[in-house]
């Protein structure tokens, strides 16, 4: 009966050891769970992946920039004088995804208007995936300008592992990335177009487009574009309801019979994107 028990004894012991073990195991799996990468070092910056989560078959993560005092790097549209930025994503696992640029700084110099950010940026990238339970290797590619007193191109290449997405990152929210996706400019959900009147110039030989407003607004930043380069003028009035920047095309001698725009608008309360086309 003594023998019974203990091999009953030694049975139980041996279930909650097996037990322990798994237990041990799933914490500590989780517990690896990557995320973030190791800082890359460059000219007066650093940069690195962190996550985020991951929800509906999409995954968020963040391009963070790490800048030197008094350095700074481009948004999407560099300006008159600026580094075009370029970010993307390679992975097996991959359906898409798309580069959220947050609301950058005005940045004038001798050379004209730039837009960009000081200091430590996350760029959020929205990933759509595939099949979510298999890990896969996730390549980061950036090709920037970076300057201080000059402009230095730097590139380079971060790579992360993404573990099953549904079990590791769907509670795993980062406030970081989610503040810059609050400062990423998206459309009016009510529709209101701020843009009353759309004329067309000519100063010194360029072409200049004028956008008239139906009401007074802060700021306005024109939106890179994939066939036109975009130039800042001036804001012609004190009361910022009407705005010029001039175009040229990127081919040289294109003709292109629709030409579409889009800016972003900052009045009082709100940012947002608004579209026109010229023809």
């Amino acid at each position: 009966m003594v023998n019974t028990n203990r091999n009953y004894l030694s049975i139980i012991f041996g279930l909650l050891f097996i037990l322990f073990l798994i237990i041990l195991a799933y914490f500590n799996k989780n517990a690896a769970v990557p995320m973030k990468t190791d800082w890359h070092i460059n000219i007066n910056s650093k940069m690195r992946i962190v996550m985020s989560e991951f929800k509906d078959n999409t995954l968020y993560i963040g391009f963070e920039i790490s800048l030197d005092d008094e350095t700074y790097t481009y948004w999407s549209n560099p300006g008159d004088s600026g580094i075009e930025p370029n970010i993307s994503i390679s992975a097996k696992n991959i359906k898409n995804h798309k580069v959220l640029w947050p609301l950058p700084e005005m940045i004038k110099d001798d050379f004209g208007t730039n837009y960009g950010y000081y200091g430590n940026n996350i760029i959020p990238i929205k990933i759509s995936l595939g099949n979510t339970n298999d890990p896969f290797d996730l390549d980061l590619y950036y090709n920037l300008g970076v300057c201080n007193n000059i402009c230095i191109p730097i590139d380079g290449k971060i790579k992360i592992t993404i573990l099953d997405s549904y079990r590791y990152y769907r509670k795993k929210s980062n406030t970081r990335i989610q503040k810059a996706l609050e400062m990423t400019p998206t459309y009016r959900p009510d529709g209101m177009e701020f843009i009353s009147a759309i004329n067309l110039m000519q100063l010194d030989n360029n072409e200049i487009i004028n956008l008239e407003f139906s009401e007074p607004i802060r700021k306005i930043y024109p939106m890179i574009s994939d066939k036109f380069y975009l130039s800042d003028i001036e804001n012609i009035k004190d009361s910022y309801k009407s705005y010029n920047f001039s175009y040229s095309p990127k081919k040289r001698n294109e003709k292109i019979s629709k030409k579409r725009f889009s800016v972003i608008i900052l009045n009082d309360k709100e940012f947002f994107i608004e579209d026109f086309t010229i023809d």
